[in-house]
């Protein structure tokens, strides 16, 4: 008996000395799978005690900070890796993590050991010993850099559409003040209903121009004008733009003649793979802008074939009193503010030349403009692709 139950016990500690080195294996493989996640995950890991000591860290938050060991990185302060203006911030989550236990989504800025700083968000959890004491904190940190972006990006693009709706409606309110004044006087019996249908009439059309320059800015804006393209000759082009240009000025003029010259210098003619109409109302918005600036003054349009980049240019010169300096950085842009002649009234939004802009890059050309070196006016540049086909 006895013998058979010293083999017995034998056996059983045996056994449980197996289930013992089993379990530790088992524990060591968990110990190497999260050791293993902890360090290779792509977001940032640190681990702090209670006072906000680093203790333990991941690769990527090594790499993040801009570190290249551990050593430099444990048994330092969370605070030293916090940007300065973050400092209070982050006081503020390690108080709250000391009361609540946890810190959700809570968005700072870190230093990197460059000194540059970056948005990051923090989720922090507690963590206990085996006494269940507490022992600090495991925090899981994500750059936040694309998403700080995506957010100022959207900032921007809410405030340049509201900019953009503000000024539209002052365009838009510009010709509608005159037609409601003209509509008054008519009914008053102060103006002629002839006379005051002609005002309306002029208004109205200036109204409609007005509101297709808003409308194809927000196409552009979205999915971008539609073209169709075919051979056109660039002659024919320009004669028909300048007609284009010099009717619509005369709806926002008050006199029906206009004190301009436009003379035209053109090369031999060429045909272009263009869409016609849009290539007029790019070179009229270009030509219309100069009139409103030149009255009594000239407009010469000359054309030239580079051969040597196979392009074919365009030249808009005016005698104007030229661009100012603080004018020159958003002239093509969506407000571009102009100062017109007697005749017109001051204009907001620089929706012609930020289209024209849009329809010559759309057919693979290029825009730009100068002062002449006469010190009087300016000229607009265009240079469209020759086709080789």
């Amino acid at each position: 008996m006895d013998i058979n139950g010293k083999k017995r016990r034998n056996f059983l500690s045996s056994r449980r000395e197996d289930v013992i080195e089993d379990q530790f294996i088992e524990i060591k493989q968990l110990e190497c799978k999260y050791r293993n996640l902890y360090d290779g995950s792509p977001d940032m890991f640190r681990t702090i005690d209670s006072e906000g000591v680093i203790i333990d860290c991941n690769q990527s938050y090594i790499k993040g900070l801009g570190y290249s060991d551990k050593a430099e990185v444990i048994g330092h302060s969370i605070f030293e890796h916090t940007a300065k203006d973050s400092l209070d911030a982050m006081k503020k989550s390690f108080e709250e993590w000391r009361h609540t236990g946890k810190v959700t989504n809570k968005e700072v800025w870190f230093r990197r050991k460059n000194g540059c700083v970056f948005p990051v968000l923090l989720n922090a959890s507690n963590l206990y010993d085996d006494k269940g004491n507490l022992k600090g904190s495991n925090t899981a940190i994500i750059d936040a850099t694309e998403i700080y972006e995506a957010r100022r990006q959207l900032e921007k693009a809410n405030q340049l559409q509201e900019e953009f709706i503000r000024l539209a409606a002052h365009e838009l309110r510009t010709p509608i003040q005159p037609i409601l004044g003209f509509a008054e006087l008519a009914v008053k019996g102060v103006m002629k209903h002839e006379q005051a249908l002609i005002g309306i009439s002029k208004e109205a059309k200036r109204l409609t121009n007005i509101t297709n320059d808003i409308l194809d800015v927000s196409i552009i804006q979205s999915n971008g004008l539609s073209y169709q393209k075919g051979m056109v000759g660039i002659n024919e082009v320009i004669t028909e733009m300048i007609t284009h240009a010099t009717i619509g000025l005369r709806y926002r003029l008050d006199s029906d003649k206009l004190a301009i010259a436009i003379e035209t210098e053109l090369d031999d003619d060429i045909e272009l793979n263009l869409d016609k109409g849009r290539i007029i109302q790019a070179l009229s918005n270009i030509v219309g802008n100069s009139m409103k600036f030149s009255e009594g003054g000239r407009i010469t349009i000359k054309t030239a074939v580079l051969k040597t980049c196979n392009q074919f240019e365009i030249r808009i010169t005016d005698t104007g009193p030229g661009i100012s300096e603080e004018i020159f950085l958003t002239l093509f842009g969506r407000f571009a503010a102009k100062t017109s002649g007697p005749h017109l009234e001051k204009i907001g939004a620089g929706l012609g030349l930020y289209i024209a802009r849009s329809i010559i890059q759309d057919h693979g050309g290029h825009i730009f403009a100068g002062n002449n070196v006469t010190g009087k006016g300016c000229t607009f540049v265009v240079r469209l692709p020759i086709s080789n086909g």
